[in-house]
């Protein structure tokens, strides 16, 4: 698959490029990251950046396994952070793909998330790509949880990570759904410290 961009007023979601690595690295230093992150190397060195920017990247996109944009503010080349979408696997007569993303820490809490989320739902679903999206998230996330929320994901509730972390286990994790049908709005449903923020 050829990499596709993505943009709005706010944002362009385009591709990763060599010289985002520093960031990445940077970004992934915050202690969140491993915590939440389940394939993410720890300790986090530039090596490992450098292999997700030039080598993992290209390679899904190429192998038509997962389609990952840097977020990028629309007036400026900064990398914000990074959105990815899976090729979908068939169920049925479904189309089933799941979404994953994350910011540098300056950057949270402007709504930047939910943007890029619409941008790649969108297409995702406009271009049928696919028709369904799961996300989920280690219990206790409330950034991601939040920024899922109001992209339109209906909770589904908590069970082990789809994904196991990098110590092999599978944490409680929260999971929702979004369809191609659904309405966008922020469904209830949620925890109530999700909804609360």
């Amino acid at each position: 698959m050829r990499p596709v961009e993505l943009s709005s007023p706010q944002l362009r979601l385009d591709q990763l490029r060599g010289d985002d690595a520093q960031k990445v690295f940077e970004y992934c230093q915050d202690p969140v990251m491993p915590e939440y992150l389940a394939r993410l190397p720890w300790p986090y060195r530039l090596a490992d950046a450098t292999d997700f920017v030039t080598g993992y990247v290209p390679a899904a996109w190429a192998a038509d396994q997962e389609c990952t944009w840097a977020v990028r503010d629309s007036t400026s080349t900064e990398l914000l952070g990074v959105i990815s979408l899976s090729v979908p696997v068939a169920a049925g007569a479904a189309r089933s793909s799941s979404i994953g993303f994350w910011l540098g820490a300056a950057h949270r809490g402007r709504g930047l998330m939910v943007e890029a989320q619409r941008l790649v739902l969108d297409w995702g679903f406009s271009t049928g790509f696919c028709d369904t999206v799961h996300w989920e998230c280690v219990a206790g996330n409330l950034a991601s949880a939040r920024a899922a929320r109001k992209a339109g994901f209906r909770y589904t509730g908590q069970g082990p990570a789809g994904i196991a972390y990098r110590d092999g286990t599978h944490p409680p994790s929260w999971k929702a759904v979004l369809h191609a049908t659904d309405d966008r709005t922020p469904p209830a449903g949620w925890p109530a410290e999700v909804v609360g923020g």
